[in-house]
């Protein structure tokens, strides 16, 4: 009988958890779901830094409280207190950011119960921290120390679940990482089989491509969305971008480029060349 991980115990024996799932899905949907403001989404996801925000930004609140753990050891009482306001405060941001990446995961059983419990622990945390920094304003410093160490166990716990989520389910990972896109002018189909306006999946050496004509133009982006790995050759064009069906990210047709998020990861882009009456494609250098 295979083991099962420690997060998949973990889950099974957390009641509640698909309602706590249904509760923070509901509480972040007008914000964060696929009707919310694309430009609040997209800063959140990282678009505008070409990578996941949400790793980046939880090295910050776990920073400054690993600082004020070994500060309180050594009596540092008043740049230890500053470090627990600071990481109290980023994250803030580190949470709001996690909450935009589960948010679009949300139909997937695995991602959606870890994360939620993942939530669920650095709310608590957060919480615990924030109860830390008022006990040590009003000088029950012992208090205040007892709840942050607390705290700190349960922050770290989650960070594992975190990595968990990232490197065991794939959440925020590229999903075209792994691709081998042909580096040589290939066939992928006869220019009279290519209709015009309509998104074409063709293959390449075993990479699917996404084909958009549009008159003498030919538009190529791999088909795999990097988000969550959606067939692009279903989505919808806008223009000379294509929307993702499953979460309406946005990428250009023209270089890959995203556009609009959830997805951060730009698509693998292709050069186009009609040849002897077959439309030939690589990979742009």
């Amino acid at each position: 009988m295979a083991t099962k991980k420690l997060s998949d115990r973990i889950i099974e024996a957390t009641p509640g958890i698909d309602a706590l799932a249904a509760a923070l899905h509901k509480a972040y949907e007008p914000l964060l779901g696929q009707d919310g403001p694309k430009a609040v989404k997209d800063a959140l996801y990282g678009v505008w830094l070409g990578h996941p925000l949400h790793p980046a930004v939880v090295t910050m609140p776990i920073g400054f409280w690993t600082t004020t753990m070994l500060l309180d050891l050594m009596g540092e009482e008043k740049v230890a207190d500053l470090s627990l306001k600071l990481g109290t405060v980023s994250a803030l941001a580190a949470a709001a950011s996690g909450a935009a990446q589960w948010q679009d995961t949300y139909n997937l059983e695995k991602p959606r119960r870890l994360g939620a419990l993942h939530a669920a622990l650095n709310i608590t945390a957060t919480t615990l921290y924030g109860a830390s920094w008022v006990a040590r304003a009003r000088g029950s410093r012992g208090v205040g120390v007892a709840l942050s160490t607390t705290a700190f166990g349960m922050a770290n716990f989650s960070a594992w679940m975190g990595g968990d989520l990232s490197y065991d389910l794939g959440i925020g990972v590229n999903r075209t990482a792994f691709e081998q896109p042909p580096t040589e002018w290939t066939d992928v189909v006869a220019d009279a089989d290519l209709p015009d306006g309509k998104l074409t999946r063709v293959e390449a050496e075993g990479t699917a491509i996404v084909l958009l004509r549009q008159g003498s133009e030919i538009r190529a982006i791999s088909a795999v969305c990097t988000h969550l790995g959606g067939p692009l050759d279903e989505g919808e064009i806008e223009g000379d971008a294509v929307v993702c069906p499953w979460h309406k990210s946005v990428f250009s047709l023209t270089d890959g480029k995203v556009i609009h998020g959830p997805a951060t990861s730009p698509e693998p882009a292709y050069e186009t060349r009609v040849q002897g009456g077959q439309v030939q494609v690589r990979a742009v250098a």
